[in-house]
């Protein structure tokens, strides 16, 4: 009896884990770069969507030749399908590797992008799972 029950523990313990993730949806990989309208790269930042009924979402950190990977459930796994608004969160200076000084953060991008309502910036996964983003600065 011991050698059924073992898998069904296991069966349901999968089960509890994945049903509230919300995995039944599958994610596509999506990609892309994030750049200034004279070409050079956003160095810092996340790219963020959020689901419409606010219950996911999904972000990719922007690297420092402004490529990002998008992730849901795990960090690069993809994005469910929909129509995404996109914003941009934590795209200021970096701080100085000697914080003796006083520091006050620069914005690198105009806050029109800081906000889904307000960017401007939008994408239909699957059918644009590589995104050019444009953003202008402050």
């Amino acid at each position: 009896m011991t050698h059924l029950y073992r898998p069904l523990v296991a069966l349901a313990a999968c089960a509890l884990l994945v049903a509230p993730a919300g995995c039944s949806r599958a994610v596509h990989p999506v990609k892309g770069t994030v750049r200034f309208k004279d070409g050079t790269p956003l160095t810092v930042g996340r790219v963020v969507v959020d689901s419409d009924d606010g219950k996911s979402g999904s972000w990719g950190a922007i690297r420092p030749d402004g490529t990002f990977e998008m992730g849901t459930l795990a960090p690069n796994d993809g994005v469910p399908a929909g129509t995404y608004r996109v914003y941009l969160t934590n795209t200021t200076t970096p701080p100085p590797a000697d914080l003796s000084a006083p520091f006050t953060p620069k914005p690198l991008v105009n806050t029109r992008f800081n906000d889904k309502e307000t960017s401007g910036v939008a994408f239909e996964v699957p059918r644009e799972t590589t995104w050019e983003i444009v953003v202008e600065k402050p």
